[in-house]
């Protein structure tokens, strides 16, 4: 009996670990059950069995031999507990201050297990990154737009973190890591109409009827699992301004939104909290006392989160995108008495890279489409990935999404889509944060034009800026009923070695299709 049901158990694993978590009938056994077993399965099912378990399989091919074997897999064969002689003289996870249970206390895979599991991944991969797929290289020059870098005279450190267009005034905002948001006089040649003192690295801002704003402040901006983070109101009393916190301790946090969820009347947030080893999606739910948190992912990587009536319903629900290990884009459906039920829309290998996604009907069919850039370039695996770029996810009005439309581009990281030339269908602006410098033209921002045929034509800028785009948005400044499109320039350089040059910390492509 006992050999009856491990088989059953293993076949679960098997059959269902390319599957969701979600949407698992049976739950697979845990990674201790496992370490106990004696499996005998050769690598390819060991890694399906451990990797799955935890979170969508990698295959060998998405990154190359050394990535693997130097940084990848150490990583994962420690956070399973398993310490070998190799990692003696070296900082163990509990010496780096990562937060318990992160890294396990007691080893869950055995080594001859966990010896097979890498040398299938090492035998599999290819010895250098896999080269992009063919694709339409694009036309230098971005039609419809004039581009511009302004220079301000002051000397300061160019770090934009948050830029925006406000929709009343068409002010620009900018917020920066050096504790500031400035407001800038879209009308006047940018000229900054006011300033005002924050924490670290403003993120995300909401603008209220009143003239008030709330701001999201992340705290700590590198990597970091600390609880920093904060959302206050400002208000200005007259050349004041004034603020309060409304939610603090959020764990570094990158973006929020603001909707009544429950229904009361009263402003809710769904507030995406990063973090890094730790993290959250979160819905604050306002109330006269303090808000009410509904944790709807207790674990890192959350990216972004809209308000959505996703079933037809009547109430909103959280259409979200999560990063990190179980990379994809989820749905909390609104149950009603503060109760939200995941289902799972699509998920990615841990090492995708999601960025950045949107919910429009990009073929006009009637049905909200989902768009997403994938090219996060950062921690273990730091190497050109051939699936980075920008997907077009088609619903079939059953709300089931299939890839139509893959463009390949290294670092994609933000997006903005709108009818930018005016010709009644949507168009994208992709930001590729972690551009690949040996490409013949740099591909740092390319402008997508559809065409009326489908498909899209592609563009890029005729002049190399020479910056960090880290930040992108969209807005109408001079109200002429076409939008102009803002890159918020970072400056590294300036990071590591403070301020040495004129402050520019945005490129303006200006809309001249009106």
């Amino acid at each position: 009996m006992k050999f009856r049901s491990l088989i059953f158990m293993l076949t679960v694993v098997l059959l269902h670990s390319c599957n969701p978590i979600s949407e698992r009938k049976q739950p697979p056994p845990s990674l201790e059950r496992l370490a106990s077993m004696n499996l005998k399965l050769d690598g390819e099912k060991l890694a399906d069995v451990y990797c799955g378990s935890c979170h969508l399989k990698p295959e060998p091919e998405l990154l190359d031999k050394k990535t693997w074997k130097n940084k990848v897999l150490p990583d994962m064969r420690k956070r399973m507990g398993l310490l070998l002689p190799e990692d003696f003289g070296q900082p163990l996870p509990e010496d780096m201050g990562f937060p318990k249970g992160v890294y396990s206390a007691t080893p869950l895979i055995k080594v001859a297990d966990w010896e097979k599991i890498l040398t299938y991944y090492i035998v599999n991969s290819p010895d250098s990154p896999l080269p992009q797929s063919s694709k339409e290289l694009p036309s230098i020059g971005i039609p419809g737009f004039v581009v511009s870098r302004p220079e301000f005279p002051n000397i300061k450190s160019t770090l934009t973190t948050m830029i925006r267009v406000e929709s009343e005034s068409g002010n620009l905002w900018i917020g920066d890591r050096l504790n500031r948001v400035y407001v800038l006089d879209s009308k006047n040649g940018f000229k900054i109409k006011d300033s005002i003192l924050t924490d670290v690295a403003p993120v995300d801002i909401f603008w209220h009827a009143d003239r008030s704003f709330d701001l999201l402040t992340m705290g700590v901006m590198d990597p970091s699992n600390d609880s920093l983070g904060v959302i206050s109101r400002f208000w200005k009393e007259g050349q004041i301004w004034h603020n309060e916190e409304l939610l603090s301790r959020l764990i570094r946090p990158v973006h929020f939104a603001i909707a009544d969820w429950n229904g009361d009347g009263l402003q809710d947030k769904a507030v995406s909290q990063f973090g890094d080893h730790v993290g959250k999606m979160s819905v604050f739910l306002t109330s006269s006392s303090d808000p009410k948190e509904v944790i709807l992912s207790a674990e890192p990587g959350a990216r972004r989160a809209m308000a959505v009536d996703f079933d037809g319903d009547g109430d909103l629900d959280v259409l979200g995108l999560m990063a990190q290990a179980r990379e994809g884009v989820y749905v909390w459906l609104n149950q009603g008495e503060n109760q939200f039920k995941k289902v799972t829309l699509l998920t990615f290998s841990p090492v995708f890279g999601v960025s950045d996604f949107k919910y429009e009907d990009i073929n006009g069919d009637g049905h909200k489409d989902i768009i997403i850039v994938n090219g996060d370039n950062a921690d273990l695996s730091i190497i050109p990935k051939n699936y980075h770029g920008v997907r077009v996810y088609l619903n079939n009005g059953s709300n089931e999404f299939k890839e139509s439309w893959f463009y390949p581009l290294h670092g994609a990281s933000s997006i903005e889509i709108a009818d930018f030339d005016g010709d009644e269908d949507l168009d994208l602006f992709v930001l590729a944060f972690y551009p690949e410098g040996s490409q013949e033209s740099t591909q740092d921002l390319v402008y997508f034009r559809q065409k009326s045929t489908g498909g899209f034509d592609p563009f890029i800028l005729n002049q190399n800026f020479d910056t960090g785009m880290m930040t992108l948005t969209s807005g109408d400044i001079d109200g002429d009923g076409d939008l102009d499109v803002f890159i918020g320039s970072f400056e590294f350089e300036d990071l590591f070695n403070g301020a040495t040059k004129h402050w520019k910390p945005f490129i303006f492509l200006e809309n001249r299709t009106n």
